[in-house]
């Protein structure tokens, strides 16, 4: 697809959010950064326009392509815009922006943003998957050696490591509403990827394979052993609220859910998500892309934009403590991060970058939810 060099207005530059716990926060909430940031670039002309929640974004971006009135920036969905890399509309970035921006970035940040060696996005937060637990339930390996020090719980790395840890942890009772459960969510997806398998990838089904067989018997041995709460394994948010409850000892969720997980009534710990042979963890799916329609011709002032939505004015302390970790290197130095998160994120991954990603997604998770069930 081509697009003109020029653009009637190379000093105006629109972006378009959708409801994000970082940015869109950042933009309405704090309109003294924003106002700061267009002091910088007084040459410049900046639109920022919320689109409301990804629901309704996403009808209001496929109608601007339709009619070829396209922003310059966006926020969204890591399977929207892999159509949008497939079709053309997406600008790679590699010969867009300054070295030196790309080259700030964490390469676990943006390694799943690339195609055929090009990249195409950048990540529009740090949140990843993390193993939230009960540090009272876990509680320490052992009597501690050193009077007055307490150690830390031995938390599950591996699925031998979840098992055993779950045996120690299940309590039945003859109540069903008062049993307290080991675990609660466990990903397929994390489970799978690390088995060494994937669900798809840009040509076939993978779910044939031993590794997806081998994860799926995994998930099913922990219902049917009574080690994870049946109702749960495959419903994170319910989960979750059963987990703040005191139901759960464990529980996977994204670290975007920090902020509740703070008003839990019991201290809480955050570790990778335990995979067969090592932890691993999944990437949120907000990204930052570009369209390619007047993407050279207004470079400049977009990649402005792009160092101020990915820098500190926006990925702030507030951020951090709020479960993203840094994607950018210059960010990382004395972050406030809780204990974990950086590390699960260290191991994360994404989804396959393929155009039917949320059609393949939403087929998957129904057909869990009914394998799973009890």
């Amino acid at each position: 697809m081509r697009f003109p060099e020029s653009a009637a207005n190379p000093h105006e530059t629109a972006f378009w959010y959708c409801s994000h716990p970082l940015i869109s926060h950042a933009l309405l909430a704090h309109p003294e950064r924003v106002a700061a940031f267009r002091s910088a670039h007084p040459a410049c002309k900046f639109d920022l326009q919320y689109i409301g929640d990804w629901s309704v974004a996403i009808q209001k971006l496929t109608v601007a392509i339709a009619a070829g009135d396209v922003p310059d920036v966006a926020l969204v969905k890591r399977g929207w815009f892999a159509r949008l890399a497939d079709s053309g509309w997406a600008a790679p970035l590699d010969d867009l922006l300054p070295r030196e921006l790309i080259d700030d970035f964490r390469p676990v940040a943006i390694d799943s943003l690339k195609r055929n060696g090009r990249l195409y996005a950048l990540p529009a937060d740090g949140f990843c998957s993390v193993l939230f637990y009960n540090k009272e339930k876990l509680g320490p390996p052992c009597p501690p050696s050193t009077p007055g020090h307490q150690p830390p719980p031995i938390t599950p790395s591996t699925w031998n490591d979840l098992r055993q840890r779950a045996r120690e942890l299940s309590k039945p009772g003859e109540d069903p509403q008062k049993t307290v459960y080991a675990l609660g969510h466990l990903p397929y997806l994390e489970t799978i990827w690390s088995a060494g398998g994937d669900i798809c990838d840009e040509t076939r089904c993978l779910l044939d394979s031993e590794a997806a067989r081998e994860s799926l018997d995994f998930l099913l041995s922990l219902r049917t052993d009574g080690l994870a709460h049946p109702r749960v394994l495959a419903d994170c948010g319910g989960a979750l609220a059963l987990f703040l409850s005191g139901r759960l000892a464990m529980t996977v969720a994204g670290s975007e859910y920090m902020p509740q997980i703070r008003n839990a009534q019991f201290p809480i710990g955050i570790a990778p998500v335990p995979g067969k042979n090592g932890p691993v963890s999944r990437q949120s799916d907000d990204v930052l892309v570009v369209f390619a329609k007047h993407a050279h011709a207004k470079r400049a002032a977009i990649a402005s934009l792009l160092d101020f939505l990915t820098g500190p004015a926006v990925q702030d302390q507030e951020a951090f403590q709020n479960g993203s970790a840094p994607t950018r290197k210059s960010l990382m130095k004395d972050a406030p991060l809780p204990e974990g998160i950086d590390a699960a994120y260290n191991l994360s991954r994404n989804t396959p970058l393929v155009s039917a990603w949320s059609a393949i997604a939403f087929e998957l998770d129904a057909g869990l939810g009914r394998c799973l069930a009890p």
